[in-house]
């Protein structure tokens, strides 16, 4: 797949606001999975793009955790 047409994908199948956070945090570990394909491509964003594939992770990190 191509990247553009990866990175339209998962922009478009973002959960919306009602989304379980299982859902969500599936979402974010996909998203950070490109980012680091990005990153791994190289060129001027590389290191945004691993910065933000790591807020990502993180994202998908707390979703996951069970409510105390």
């Amino acid at each position: 797949m191509s990247g553009l047409r990866e990175i339209t994908e998962v922009m478009l199948s973002q959960p919306g606001p009602h989304a379980p956070p299982s859902v969500v945090a599936a979402w974010y570990e996909r998203k950070a999975a490109l980012l680091d394909q990005l990153a791994e491509d190289g060129g001027p964003e590389a290191e945004w793009a691993k910065a933000q594939a790591r807020v990502a992770r993180e994202h998908a990190r707390v979703l996951w955790r069970p409510a105390a």
